[in-house]
């Protein structure tokens, strides 16, 4: 499966913790990404990241939700970054530089395997489609994660205050980087999903241009947390007293 990255309806359920139906219904509807062999449906792993980037970019409310339902979860982010995965003072003027420092951050952090090998990676992705999902804000991300390129689940959360061109699809520049880290595929899935939720929350990216040191931005981020589990709840009390 790791050399070829093309899966079956039921190895792609079993990733995604979907019903293997719905990922067939998925998959005939267009929503999934895949081909045809005979009658069968195939899958490229690699392009379901894709999938997601699109959907960020089309989502007003960024809901991925329906993509990655599951009863299995992993850390939250703020358990997910450190002190050191905090970058809040990127000093470059090209999307080259900031990737180049973003791959140093998370090899210094002791997260990615090699800071030469990530960079290829980061770069190679970019050229496929920029990673700047609009509003000032990119995921910079290899396109097929493993454990060659990080030994830990992690993001790497990076700013600038100069704003840089990453040909984002709205032509805006881009402050704010968030680099999901993962030496398995699905964990990177759920990363992605857990970064996208982080962007629904009303003036993330004012909160994060205005944090001073990495503690503030983990703060932001078990803020961001406690406001996801506790809103569900009062918007229920809200409807019963309706």
């Amino acid at each position: 499966m790791e050399k070829s990255n093309i899966l079956t309806t039921q190895e792609l359920s079993k990733y995604l913790k979907l019903n293997e139906k719905t990922v067939i219904k998925m998959a005939q509807s267009g929503e999934l990404p895949g081909f045809k062999v005979g009658n069968q449906w195939r899958f490229y792993l690699s392009t379901i990241d894709e999938y997601l980037q699109d959907k960020i970019v089309r989502s007003s409310k960024y809901d991925l939700t329906s993509v990655l339902q599951t009863k299995e979860d992993i850390l939250p982010l703020s358990r997910l970054v450190s002190k050191d995965c905090v970058n809040l003072y990127i000093d470059s003027d090209s999307k080259d530089k900031v990737l180049y420092q973003l791959a140093e951050t998370a090899h210094k952090a002791g997260i990615a395997t090699s800071q030469e090998n990530l960079l290829i990676h980061l770069k190679q992705r970019e050229q496929m489609l920029s990673t700047g999902v609009g509003n000032g804000i990119a995921i910079p991300h290899p396109r097929n994660p493993s454990d060659s390129l990080f030994t830990k689940a992690a993001v790497i959360i990076a700013r600038t205050r100069k704003g840089i061109n990453f040909d984002s699809f709205d032509g805006r520049n881009v402050f704010l980087f968030f680099m999901p880290c993962s030496p398995d595929v699905v964990i990177h899935l759920k990363l992605l999903s857990k970064i996208a939720k982080l962007l629904e929350k009303k003036d993330i990216f004012k909160d994060f241009m205005n944090a001073e040191t990495a503690e503030d931005i983990i703060k932001i981020l078990l803020e961001s947390e406690r406001f996801n589990v506790f809103k569900p709840a009062v918007d229920r009390n809200a409807k019963k007293r309706k």
